[in-house]
């Protein structure tokens, strides 16, 4: 006669008897040796990047979160061992990259600038504190698009000009009237001799260098393009050109 086994203490003899709460410590030790190496060979690779910025600091902040998330791998008792390894190597790729994103954002951004300035030449690069490059356009020229009064106006640099020069186009744009000024400067050109109107900017700007109360003149003839000249340069701490870039410093 089969004994009658009791409801209150059911020895269930064909469940799974586990080994602990999770895959092991020797994974636990896998983890932290994985964020350890991929420290270890940052800095081996960037031993520019000074520890004392903070950067490498953030970096130990951003590894323990990334810790703490992929720990809950370790507390699954039935994901294979496979499986597990797998998604922990998932867990430490995406932390690499945002590690490496946090940390170098500064090179990434200077990156994404340097290849906007490779598309549109006229948009000044700011590469440094007060350092903007301007590359050349088409035809060998530096064009730059500079804020006036709050207003984005192209601008030819020209060394061979002695003031800021507006088209009447680009003058009427940033608030004067043409037909109110007096054009009582005379400039020699390549076309004779020009007549212009003396006015005063409130603000002019090119990326970070900003001038405020500049003098300026207006065209009294029509032009294509305004001209940067040296009455904007004389006022930068130094200029110069390399290749085909030209770089202001304020």
């Amino acid at each position: 006669m089969t004994p009658e086994r009791n409801p209150w203490n059911d020895d269930d003899r064909d469940a799974p008897r586990g080994g602990g709460g999770g895959p092991g410590l020797w994974l636990w030790a896998l983890l932290v040796a994985g964020i350890m190496g991929l420290v270890w060979l940052l800095i081996s690779l960037f031993p520019q990047r000074d520890l004392a910025s903070g950067d490498w600091a953030q970096l130990v902040k951003l590894g323990a979160i990334l810790a703490v998330c992929a720990s809950g791998l370790l507390f699954v008792r039935r994901i294979p061992i496979g499986e597990t390894l797998r998604s922990l190597a998932i867990w430490v790729g995406i932390g690499a990259l945002l590690l490496i994103g946090y940390s170098f954002r500064d090179d990434f951004s200077g990156l994404g600038n340097r290849i906007a300035g490779e598309l549109m030449p006229s948009q000044a690069v700011e590469v440094g504190e007060g350092v903007v490059e301007i590359r050349t356009g088409i035809g060998g020229h530096f064009t730059v698009t500079a804020e006036v009064n709050g207003v984005a106006v192209d601008f030819l640099v020209d060394t061979g000009a002695s003031d800021i020069v507006l088209s009447p186009a680009d003058a009427e744009r940033v608030g004067f009237d043409p037909a109110a000024l007096s054009f009582t400067r005379q400039y020699s050109t390549a076309n004779g001799i020009g007549r212009g109107a003396p006015v005063r900017l409130d603000d002019i700007a090119i990326g970070p260098i900003y001038f405020d109360r500049v003098p300026a003149s207006v065209n009294e003839a029509p032009m294509s393009n305004s001209l940067l000249g040296m009455t904007f340069l004389r006022q930068l701490d130094s200029y110069e050109v390399r290749g085909d870039v030209l770089i202001l410093r304020r």
